[in-house]
C-alpha cells in the first residue's frame, strides 16, 4: 500500500529522574540536565503539529541520533565529538527508528492543570506557568462504566436466542423423525404434468458498461467504484487512511498517511430480452396411467420445463393421509384398494410406505 509522507512533527520525551516533559529535539533534561537514555522512547506531544522551521526540518530528516558511548548524551547523526563531554563517537550506536507513535492529529485539546498548584496551562506548555512544576499530558476520559455491563446484557441475551433456536431446530428435526407403522388402503390417487411455455419477455439488469451485452439496451448509468488498488489511473480517485507518526530516531516524527486509489466506472442498468414463462400446458387425471400434453405452442414461443407431481391419497382408521411418490415408476405401484404399511411421523406426514405383508 503506497505511503505519502505529510511532514514531521517535534515529539517530546520525558525526563525518568524528574518528570519533565522535554521537546524531542532537545538532547538532555531542562528540569534536570539529565540525558535521555538510548532506550527510552519518545512520545507524542499533547498537542501536535507540523514543523514549518527550515532549520527543524533538516535536523528532523538527518538520520538517528547517536548515543554518547561514554556520558550517553545524544548527538546528531554527522556529529565526530560528543556534545557534553567531547567524547569519540565513531562507532556510537544509533537510536532505533521505525516505531510508530501513534495517530497524528491537529485538533486542539484541553488545557492542562498544574498537578502542584491547580493553574490551568496551555496543552503545549511543558512547565506551568504559575509556580513552574513539570506538567503531565491531558489524559482521555475513562469510559462510562454502565456500557459494558449494557454491551454484556446484550450478548447474553444474543447467545440464549440463539441457544433457544438451536434447541427448536433440533426438537424440530427430534418429532420429525420419530414415526409410527399404520396399516393403510389406497383409495385414490391424482397425477399432473406440465410442459412451461416459454417467449422473450424484457428483463432489466445491472451490471459494468463492458459487461453489458451487445444486445441490451441501457436504461442508465452511474459512477460507481470498481475496484481499489495502488496505482493511480485516468479515472480514479485517491483515498487516504488516518496519518500517524513514525519515530525517526531525531526527536522527530514522520507524519505519513496510507494511501489507496479507488478505480471508478460505470454501473449501469439496462433492458434485455430473455425467455421467460408465460404459460403452461397441463395435462392431469386420477388413475395410474399419466400422460404429458400435447405440447403446442404459438409462433415465437417454445416449450421450456417439464414438471410432474403424484399423490397417494390413503385411507387408515377412516382418516386419509396423502403421500407423494417420487417418480412415475413408483407412483403405479399404488393400485386401488391394495393395503400398504405407512411411516406416519408426529406431524401427521407420511414418510414412508411399503406393501403389507
Amino acid at each position: 500500500m503506497p505511503q505519502e509522507t505529510v511532514g514531521y512533527t517535534e515529539l517530546e520525551w520525558t525526563c525518568q529522574f524528574c518528570g519533565t516533559r522535554n521537546p524531542g529535539m532537545q538532547k538532555v533534561c531542562s528540569g534536570c540536565g539529565a540525558a535521555m537514555s538510548k532506550d527510552q522512547k519518545f512520545e507524542a506531544p499533547a498537542q501536535q503539529t507540523l514543523i514549518t522551521d527550515k532549520q527543524k526540518l533538516e535536523q528532523a530528516k538527518a538520520g538517528p541520533d547517536v548515543a554518547c558511548p561514554f556520558c550517553g548524551v545524544r548527538n546528531v547523526s554527522s556529529a565526530t565529538v560528543c556534545r557534553n563531554c567531547g567524547g569519540d563517537l565513531t562507532g556510537a550506536e544509533a537510536r532505533a527508528k521505525g516505531d510508530v507513535v501513534g495517530a497524528f492529529s491537529t485538533a486542539p485539546v484541553p488545557d492542562v492543570k498544574c498537578p502542584f498548584c491547580g493553574t490551568p496551562n496551555p496543552a503545549t506548555v511543558l512547565k506551568c506557568k504559575n509556580c513552574g512544576g513539570a506538567l503531565g499530558k491531558t489524559l482521555p476520559s475513562a469510559p462510562a462504566t454502565k456500557a459494558p455491563a449494557q454491551s454484556s446484557k446484550l450478548g447474553a441475551f444474543a447467545i440464549g436466542l440463539i441457544v433457544m433456536i438451536c434447541l427448536a431446530g433440533a426438537l424440530f428435526v427430534f418429532l420429525a423423525g420419530r414415526t409410527t407403522d399404520q396399516a393403510a388402503t389406497v383409495q385414490g390417487m391424482k397425477w399432473e404434468r406440465a410442459i412451461a411455455v416459454l417467449a422473450q419477455r424484457p428483463v432489466e439488469k445491472q451490471d459494468w458498461r463492458n459487461r453489458v451485452p451487445f444486445e441490451g439496451r441501457l436504461i442508465g448509468c452511474e459512477e460507481r467504484v470498481r475496484s481499489v488498488q495502488d496505482q493511480e489511473t485516468s479515472r480514479s480517485r485517491k483515498v487516504c487512511g488516518t496519518p500517524y507518526t513514525i519515530d525517526e530516531g531525531t526527536g522527530a516524527g514522520r507524519v505519513v498517511q496510507d494511501c489507496q486509489f479507488e478505480a471508478l466506472d460505470d454501473w449501469c442498468r439496462y433492458s434485455i430480452n430473455e425467455w421467460q414463462q408465460v404459460d403452461a400446458i397441463v395435462a392431469r387425471g386420477e388413475d395410474l396411467n399419466p400422460q404429458w400434453p400435447n405440447a403446442t405452442v404459438a409462433a415465437g414461443q417454445r416449450t421450456g420445463n417439464t414438471t410432474e407431481k403424484y399423490q397417494v391419497i390413503f385411507l387408515s382408521n377412516d382418516k386419509r393421509y396423502t403421500y407423494w411418490p417420487d417418480s412415475e415408476q413408483e407412483f403405479k405401484r399404488f393400485t386401488p384398494g391394495s393395503r400398504w404399511t405407512l411411516k406416519i411421523n408426529t406431524f401427521g406426514d407420511v414418510t414412508a410406505a411399503t406393501p403389507a405383508q
